[in-house]
């Protein structure tokens, strides 16, 4: 979708959501965070609302379209650094992209957002991302 869609408005809303912790469903206090990358063509900062499982230390998130989504190929440009927003406050982060078949994670996430994703991707992908 082009930048300014109602996409785009609605992952804004739900950035802000977050950050004052209010649940915007499918995102809930328990499972949402935001991600920061820069682009690597623009420079900007770029937020993107996503729901995670929490393993081992790590942050697993189930990304539409893996490795090819824009925010995933802009950390993996930064050497998989970003910024994520969780619990209230932002950290660094390292991101790595996972070669597990995301089906077993989406079993495990909230149905509602496990729906959505297979509804609106034709290639999951998976992703830790591990505080630093």
């Amino acid at each position: 979708m082009k930048r300014g869609s109602l996409y785009d408005f609605a992952n804004q809303v739900t950035v802000w959501a977050i950050r004052l912790g209010i649940p915007r469903p499918p995102y809930t206090r328990k499972n949402g965070m935001i991600v920061e990358t820069v682009g690597r063509r623009s420079g900007r900062r770029r937020r993107v609302p996503v729901a995670y499982l929490e393993e081992k230390g790590k942050f697993i998130v189930v990304v539409e379209n893996g490795a090819h989504s824009q925010w995933v190929q802009n950390a993996l440009a930064q050497e998989g650094r970003l910024r994520v927003f969780l619990r209230g406050q932002w950290r660094s982060a390292r991101l790595q992209v996972l070669d597990t078949d995301p089906e077993l994670h989406l079993l495990r996430m909230d149905r509602l957002h496990a729906s959505l994703l297979r509804q609106h991707s034709t290639s999951l992908g998976l992703v830790a991302l591990e505080l630093e």
